[in-house]
């Protein structure tokens, strides 16, 4: 009976080494070099025939004998050494019988799982000697660019920057000479008026689940499950990306900046750098071509753009013929706050909205953010606690479903339709009012009734249809329906959809 050796390769540590730098490039030049080692470099050590799929910090590779594996992972590993250091490569291998190709994949991943919760953090030789600090991250320099001290790491990932920013042109091709992708955390936000950044992480639900469920009749069979399902999580992202895109230049409009000077500007509201003569959309995409998808932008916008990635790329079957799901957390932060811990709050308020879809026990999209105006130290967890629990119940709705599961009100589509009340003529302006509604909220339903007497241009507030006691009182059993708008109110603007 004929043996194959199946080659598994995945980028671990990704957190640290993409997001670990408040310098936009570097975590460019990272996540292309992620890129560049789990599809350029295993491509130019393969033929088409040994490849399962590369791509979005994986490869799976098929090889005759257990030697050309070896000989592949050897290479592989020491390229990545040389060419992307501090780049983590996770790599396993084992040979198999003719047939048994799904069930050495399923070992394999499970494997490739255990090695990553077991493995101890490498600790670099810090130098020897008399050495000079590198400027971002401390370890021994090896290079000095414009009058700054770099280390190997540093100075691979400012090399690799501009194939990024290329790289992500070839997948925007809408993107014309006229504009360009901010590249700079300053670039974000308006002066004088908000200085935030949003972090959307986002990824498909149940893939792991989806992937062990695909089958083949023979190893071949299931080699092109594999790939297909592949390809077609590419796709259904790539589609969702260009139409996000898309939907920042439907909305480019001029308006007048503070000295009257006539800008483009996203809906009026959020202005597009020029840097000579060039358009920046304040928006970046950093880790794409997988369901595991990061980019960021300006603070205020972070919401629409992620229920509109979210939207479309749900809409779409995957090669299994079911609907591409997914989640995604949205962390809103100052400029200047530490990005590594503004991505993992991201993942954080993404693994909430995971809960909620796995409570509600039917495939769906869902996504969870929080403003964090004045820094985050405590968890999440405890955060929510602390904030948003009073003795009348959760203040909070989200996380959210762009496609409701349950009649309880928790969709974006319940969010929306109030964020356009409270803009609207009753409320719009009305500052101080919003702000004892507020606080009324907290104080419970009660409260919320005499707040409605007093105020009373209205004797409701705006109708969830789903839970009809809420626009009397605020409330329905445990459940406060308005808290999330009006604390998204400086923190969102909604975009126009054309189609």
């Amino acid at each position: 009976m004929s043996e194959k050796t199946l080659l598994m390769v995945e980028a671990s540590g990704i957190q640290d080494y993409i997001f670990g730098s408040n310098k936009l490039a570097l975590n460019i030049g990272a996540s292309e070099l992620v890129r560049r080692a789990t599809e350029d470099w295993v491509e130019a050590l393969t033929t088409p025939a040994q490849r399962v799929y590369t791509g979005g910090g994986n490869a799976m590779l098929l090889f005759e004998t257990e030697l050309e594996a070896e000989d592949v992972a050897r290479q592989l590993t020491r390229r990545a050494l040389e060419e992307a250091p501090g780049l983590q490569l996770l790599v396993a291998r084992q040979t198999f019988h003719e047939g048994q190709l799904r069930q050495t994949h399923q070992k394999l991943r499970e494997k490739l799982a255990q090695r990553k919760r077991d493995r101890h953090p490498s600790t670099p030789l810090l130098g020897l000697g008399v050495t000079a600090a590198c400027v971002y991250t401390g370890a021994p320099a090896v290079d000095v660019q414009e009058g700054q001290l770099l280390s190997a790491e540093v100075r691979a990932k400012l090399g690799a920057t501009e194939d990024g920013k290329a790289h992500l042109r070839e997948q925007l091709r809408q993107i014309t000479d006229d504009y360009e992708f901010v590249y700079d955390f300053n670039d974000f936000g308006t002066k004088g008026e908000s200085s935030y950044l949003a972090v959307i992480h986002t990824d498909g639900n149940r893939m792991g689940e989806r992937i062990e469920a695909l089958t083949g009749a023979t190893d071949d069979a299931y080699a092109a499950a594999l790939r297909a399902f592949s390809d077609s999580v590419k796709t259904a992202a790539g589609i969702a990306l260009n139409s996000t895109v898309n939907l920042l230049l439907q909305n480019i409009v001029e308006a007048e900046d503070e000295n009257g000077k006539v800008i483009k500007t996203i809906a009026g509201r959020v202005p597009c750098p020029e840097k000579g003569g060039v358009i920046h959309l304040p928006f970046r995409p950093l880790v794409f071509g997988g369901d595991d998808v990061t980019f960021v932008c300006e603070g205020r916008l972070g919401l629409a753009l992620a229920a509109h990635y979210l939207r479309v790329f749900s809409a779409q079957s995957l090669s299994d013929k079911q609907l591409a799901h997914a989640r995604a957390g949205i962390a809103v932060v100052k400029s200047h706050y530490p990005f590594s811990r503004a991505y993992k709050l991201a993942e954080d308020l993404a693994a909430t909205a995971r809960a909620y879809i796995k409570e509600a026990r039917t495939p769906c999209t869902a996504l969870d953010w929080h403003f964090a105006v004045g820094g985050l130290v405590l968890p999440l967890k405890e955060v929510r606690k602390r904030e948003y629990e009073v003795p009348a119940g959760k203040l909070l709705l989200r996380p959210l479903a762009l496609t409701p599961v349950a009649n309880d009100g928790s969709s974006w589509e319940t969010f929306t339709n109030i964020m356009a009340e409270f803009n609207g003529d009753v409320w719009a302006g009305k500052r101080n009012k919003l702000k004892a509604l507020r606080e009324a909220l907290r104080e419970g339903p009660q409260a919320v009734e005499r707040f409605l007497a007093v105020y009373g241009d209205r004797q409701e507030l705006p109708e969830i249809k789903a839970l009809p006691s809420m626009a009397k009182q605020g409330w329905q059993g445990q459940r406060c329906g308005y808290f999330d708008a009006i604390e998204a109110l400086d923190f969102f603007i909604p975009l126009e959809e054309t189609q």
